[in-house]
């Protein structure tokens, strides 16, 4: 029953958090426990700033490896046959649309939640031979948010 009911307030600060802009904000809950308060990466305090700066490094890091990790990716795109057409076809997660939200946690395994947003992409290319879709112009065809949850543990963030 406790994890069921820590689970759901994590999800109620999650919704909540939804709503803040998507830019890189830290949200604190007020004593009020319905209203958050939203503040900028300025308004933190000295071990809130730290735990930022680690989150924003372990996101541009996760998002680097997970390009180079994503199958199909650009060095290895995926080909399929579509009406006597082939579409060579790749995925991939775009860093600059990186945004992230902090949210301290009364749990005490772990200080805080984090919420990671980023675009993936995804490219394709048609051509009426192989070697022609594998080496044409590949332009975007669909793009979507990912969101993850890391959480803050033994000073470090993790999965």
């Amino acid at each position: 029953m406790k994890k069921f009911l820590g689970v759901l307030t994590v999800s109620v600060l999650l919704m909540a958090c939804t709503s803040a802009k998507d830019e890189n904000v830290q949200v604190k809950s007020q004593a009020a426990p319905n209203k958050l308060e939203v503040l900028s990466v300025a308004d933190l305090s000295g071990q809130e700033k730290t735990v930022y700066e680690q989150l924003e490094k372990f996101a541009k890091s996760h998002i680097v490896k997970s390009n180079a990790q994503i199958i199909p990716n650009k060095r290895s795109p995926k080909i399929e046959k579509q009406n006597n057409m082939f579409v060579a076809s790749y995925v991939e997660f775009d860093p600059d649309s990186l945004s992230m939200e902090i949210i301290p946690t009364p749990n005490r395994k772990y200080n805080y939640l984090a919420k990671i947003r980023y675009r993936e992409h995804v490219y394709q290319c048609k051509a009426e031979n192989k070697d022609s879709a594998l080496n044409g112009n590949f332009a975007i065809v669909g793009k979507r948010f990912i969101t993850e949850v890391p959480k803050y543990h033994q000073g470090e963030w993790k999965y």
